[in-house]
């Protein structure tokens, strides 16, 4: 597993909607890559069932002991957040994470970028509508904003430096 893979898989088990997928398919390239640890046989036993939560987290916890440097504090996370990001009650809308395990959240106004539970830095107010990433490579994060109300595609591009959380394109709304 890479580190972007296990930040991934942490931020999704916080707020996303898939964790347990997440972590199974996660497990299962490990697995098929010749790697095991006790407790894999969580994803092994399962016959084809998509995985519970309960034994999802578990798995995870599995991983996380490999890599201890990697866990992220879910509650120090969340107070980050909405220490930074108040109008988001707690919920980014999107995340996206760079090969050095560093992530950029969303609150859908503004982006955020963090390592760990620590924020680097914040953008300003880059939409009123929601925000949506398209990819983090050679230290720009590229994404697009929605405007006033506009809930087809997205009509705003932005590109941000990852390193220093300047605009590079787009605007400020």
């Amino acid at each position: 597993m890479t580190t972007r893979e296990i930040i991934d898989v942490q931020l999704e088990s916080f707020f996303g909607s898939k964790f347990p997928q997440k972590i199974q398919r996660l497990v299962d390239e490990e697995l098929n890559q010749g790697r095991w640890l006790d407790g894999y046989d969580l994803a092994v036993c399962l016959g084809g069932a998509v995985m519970e939560e309960d034994d999802a987290r578990k798995l995870l916890n599995i991983v996380l002991t490999q890599y201890p440097s990697l866990k992220i504090g879910e509650q120090a996370l969340r107070m980050a957040i909405e220490a930074r990001f108040p109008g988001n009650y707690g919920e980014p809308t999107s995340w996206i994470v760079d090969d050095s395990g560093a992530f950029a959240l969303t609150d859908g106004l503004r982006v955020g970028r963090f390592e760990g539970t620590s924020i680097v830095w914040e953008s300003p107010r880059i939409s009123y509508d929601g925000i949506s990433f398209d990819s983090l490579s050679e230290g720009k994060l590229r994404g697009r904003a929605w405007f006033l109300g506009s809930h087809e595609a997205p009509d705003l591009p932005f590109i941000i430096d990852f390193k220093t959380g300047e605009m590079l394109e787009g605007r400020v709304a």
